[in-house]
This record gives C-alpha cells, sequence and structure tokens, in this order.
C-alpha cells in the first residue's frame, strides 16, 4: 500500500473539539451577518440604493424573501449532496465563498438586485453551515454526547443572534456603513482559518499504516490488553489489524447496499412520526422566536422610549441564558430530548402571555420585562439543543432499523437540510403572523396566540420525542441474551482483537 504524506497536526486539526469550535463560530457568524443587515437595510435601501421612501419596505421585504428563498432551496439539495458526495470539508469550504460574494456585494453595491443577489448568496451560506456542520458534528461526535454538541451551537446561535442587531444599529449610528462589514470581515477571516485547517475525522484513518490502537475518549489500547494478558503486544498488533482488514471485507459483502435517491431518502426520513414531530418543534421554535424579534422592540419604544441601543440591549438576556444550552445537551445525554423539550414548550406559553403585563415607564415594569426576557431565553436554551439533538438521533433511529436504508453516505446532511427548511420556515411565518395580529388584536393577543403556538407544540412532543411514549421496548430489562449474543459483524477490528487477546 502506498503511504501518504501525512499532514502537519493531523491529529489537532482532526480532533473533535476544533470540530466543534469550527462549527460553532461558522454558526455564530452566519447568524451574526443575518442580525447586522436588520436594522440598516431600510437604510442601505432608501439612502445608498436610492428607492423611494414608499418602496422602501417593499424592497427590504424582498430582500429578506431571497434569504429565504436561497436557503429553502439550498438546505435539502445541499444536505443530499453531501450526503453522497461524503466530504464535508469541501462543502463548509464552499459555503465560505458563498459567504464572502454575499458579504462584498452587501457592502459595495448600490444597485438594487445585486443587494437582493447578495441576501440570496448569504441564505446558500447558511444552508451549507447548517446542513453540512451539523451533519459533520454528528459524524465526528457518538450518539452519547450529541445532547451537549448541539448545546454548544446553540450557544452560538443565541450570541449570533444578539450580538448582530445590537452591533450592526451601533456600528451605523456611530462610526458609518463601512464600519459594520470591517466587523464582518474580521470575522469571517477568523473562520477561513478555521475551515482551512479543519480535517474530518475520518481523514485519521487515511493516512494510518496501522490501526488507531489509541484512540480518544476511552477506545480500548490494545498493548495494555496484551500486557495485562501476558501476550506479546507485537503480535497483537499483528492480530489486530489482520482482523480488522478480514472483518471490513466481510462487513462490505455483508451490509445491505441500497440505490438511493433523493425522493426515497426524503421519504424515509419524512414518513418517521418522531422525524416529523422534531420538524414541527422545530419550526415553532422558530415561528416564537422570529415573530417576538418582530414586535417587541416597537412595543418598548412605545412604552419605555427605547431607543436602538437599548432595544438591543433588551435581549442580552436571551444571550446570556443562551450559554445554558451546553447544559441542555448534558442532560439530553443522559434523560433523552423528551423533557427538555416539553419543560421549554410548557414553559414558553405563561412566559409568552406574561410579556403582557409590563405596560408602565417605571424601573419595576423594566425589571419584569428583562425577567421575562431572561425566561425566554432559557426556553431558546431548552429547545434548540433539544431540536437539533432529536433530529439527529432520530435519524440514528432510523438506520439502525433498516440497516444501510440511506446508502453509504447517510442521511445527516439531508436531515439537517430539512432542520434548516423547517427553522426558516417557521422565521418566514413568525414576523407575518405576529406583525398581522398585533395590528388587528393588539400586542395582548399576539402574546398569547405566540404562547398557544408552544402549547400545542407541546402535545406531540410528549408522545413522540424520544420515540413514542408507550410503545413496548422489547427485551426490557431481560439480560439473559446478553451471554449469548454474538459479536457484532460491525465491531471494528481493533475491537475484535481486544476482546481476542483479553480472552
Amino acid at each position: 500500500m502506498e503511504s501518504r504524506k501525512k499532514p502537519i497536526f493531523l491529529d489537532y486539526r482532526s480532533s473533535r473539539s476544533l470540530i466543534l469550535t469550527t462549527v460553532s463560530l461558522a454558526v455564530f457568524i452566519d447568524i451574526f451577518l443575518y442580525g447586522v443587515i436588520i436594522p440598516i437595510a431600510p437604510y442601505v435601501v432608501q439612502y445608498r440604493i436610492k428607492v423611494p421612501p414608499g418602496q422602501v419596505q417593499r424592497d427590504v421585504t424582498y430582500s429578506i424573501v431571497a434569504y429565504a428563498a436561497g436557503l429553502l432551496v439550498g438546505s435539502p439539495v445541499i444536505g443530499y449532496l453531501t450526503d453522497i458526495f461524503q466530504n464535508r470539508r469541501y462543502f463548509m469550504l464552499t459555503g465560505l465563498v458563498a459567504l464572502l460574494l454575499s458579504t462584498v456585494l452587501l457592502c459595495l453595491t448600490k444597485a438594487l438586485w445585486l443587494f437582493i443577489l447578495g441576501r440570496v448568496f448569504a441564505g446558500v451560506s447558511a444552508a451549507v453551515t447548517w446542513s453540512v456542520g451539523l451533519a459533520l458534528l454528528t459524524d465526528s461526535f457518538p450518539g452519547d454526547q450529541m445532547g451537549k454538541t448541539m448545546g454548544v451551537v446553540s450557544t452560538g446561535t443565541g450570541l449570533g443572534g444578539f450580538l448582530g442587531p445590537l452591533l450592526g444599529g451601533v456600528l451605523y449610528a456611530k462610526t458609518g456603513y463601512y464600519s459594520v462589514f470591517a466587523v464582518v470581515f474580521a470575522f469571517i477571516s477568523v473562520d477561513l482559518f478555521f475551515r482551512l485547517i479543519l480535517l474530518e475525522r475520518k481523514d485519521l484513518k487515511k493516512y494510518e499504516n496501522t490501526p488507531d490502537l489509541v484512540a480518544e475518549d476511552g477506545a480500548i489500547d490494545i498493548t495494555e490488553v496484551a500486557e495485562e494478558s501476558g501476550i506479546d503486544s507485537t503480535d497483537a498488533v499483528r492480530e489486530s489489524k489482520r482482523t480488522h482488514d478480514i472483518n471490513a471485507g466481510e462487513v462490505e459483502e455483508q451490509r445491505p447496499q441500497r440505490k438511493r435517491s433523493w425522493s426515497s431518502s426524503s421519504f424515509l426520513l419524512l414518513k418517521d412520526p418522531r422525524m416529523l414531530n422534531s420538524l414541527f418543534v422545530t419550526v415553532a421554535t422558530g415561528w416564537v422566536m422570529s415573530g417576538i424579534e418582530a414586535i417587541l422592540p416597537l412595543r418598548v419604544e412605545q412604552i419605555f422610549q427605547f431607543d436602538s441601543l437599548g432595544a438591543g440591549l433588551l435581549f442580552l438576556p436571551i444571550a446570556l441564558t443562551s450559554l445554558l444550552g451546553a447544559v441542555t445537551g448534558s442532560w439530553i445525554d443522559k434523560k433523552g430530548c423528551r423533557m427538555p423539550l416539553v419543560l421549554g414548550l410548557g414553559l414558553g406559553c405563561p412566559v409568552l402571555i406574561a410579556l403582557r403585563f409590563p405596560t408602565e415607564n417605571t424601573i419595576g415594569h423594566k425589571v419584569l420585562l428583562f425577567a421575562l426576557m431572561a425566561l425566554f431565553g432559557l426556553v431558546m436554551a431548552l429547545l434548540l439543543p433539544g431540536c437539533m439533538s432529536e433530529l439527529s438521533l432520530c435519524v440514528m433511529a432510523i438506520e439502525e432499523k433498516n440497516p444501510g436504508c440511506f446508502g453509504k453516505g447517510g442521511a445527516f446532511g439531508q436531515a439537517f437540510g430539512l432542520f434548516n427548511v423547517a427553522y426558516s420556515l417557521g422565521t418566514f411565518i413568525g414576523p407575518l403572523e405576529a406583525g398581522f395580529v398585533v395590528d388587528s388584536h393588539g400586542f395582548a393577543t399576539a402574546c398569547w396566540t405566540l404562547g398557544l403556538i408552544l402549547f400545542v407544540t407541546a402535545i406531540p412532543a410528549a408522545l413522540l420525542a424520544n420515540g413514542y411514549l408507550f410503545a413496548k421496548k422489547d427485551g426490557e430489562n431481560d439480560t439473559s441474551m446478553a451471554e449469548e449474543k454474538p459479536m457484532d459483524p460491525t465491531m471494528d477490528g481493533v475491537e475484535l482483537a481486544a476482546v481476542q487477546v483479553a480472552n
């Protein structure tokens, strides 16, 4: 076998910590760029592009629709392609190209069609970041760490969602238009560095002449087992490699290989009730979050006379409590997704309804409002990691029941493409619904309708998260089969050799 030159710092560049850092940073920058445009878009359209005042709202809406179009169309396509070609790193770099194009167009353009095109590229970049990035995390981390992993990513989402609108409004007001994009380009430079040095976990195996005998996270050290058993470690290593090669060939022959199409994979995902439930919760989460972001700034301006800075600081409690996403993730890893999702949906209902109570420009009412926003941030810290973890675990469960049903590349990319579609659908509906209700029936009615959405969503979540609540678990509490269970034919060669050495 021809040896390959090993990349420098291979172990570090393909480490789980670096992969998590890269994806979390990419998600943060994607949300940040989306948020930083929101407060300045009307001024860009009116004063740089010279659109008549009466058409500003219409053209700003077109730009939002353009972003949603790029995200909605790009997410399932990119998710499917990344599963087929099985190279997440190249797709991540492609997404960064789209992000750069978007930023350059938004920064320099003075034509409406280029501004809208820039928003389309931003949507495509977001599709890559979320579909490919989350799939890369699922490839890299074991299932029992998925909750904590997605919790860390949700922290980046919360921080980006807060810092984007705040810095965008402040920098534009204080230092001008180009200073906003100077900050964006600085973030992109850091993002570029991490995406370039990133290597996937599977790249480790490409440059190994012998099996990786000491893997992280508690893998078996074959030499240690050999020494404890009084067996020569060289023989153990040779046996490990032989078993690995033989077993790999057998598994490849035994594993069902199915020709997969986009439609068949989508059908397998969308016909699963648990998957549909996770997407439903995702739609509701995006709906409520974007609805509150759309109606609350104007409300606090009317009651408390907050300026753009004060309205931005209003979302600071959400950013702070979003840091609890990793805690939620650890809870998910231990107990599953059902309780965090149900608790988040159940708590969110009264919190949203209570947002109607701050009605006077007093210290007490301001404190109440900020306390409610902190609780709303806690709701998001429960829901976002829960949605993402449930989605990945659902794909694993489908694959476990039907081995090979998604083909060699799996379906994580496509699953998170559907997650993107669901969340963007929610963020598209939320502002329209909440704004319409505020205009027709008032702020208080809009609050309880948003709370009602979470309450209704909690019912199927309680029944279907982690699988159907009342389903019978075959073999539960039955350990009699454990001793008779044959060796797993898909077990890694190192693991098989370790068992043989130990015996």
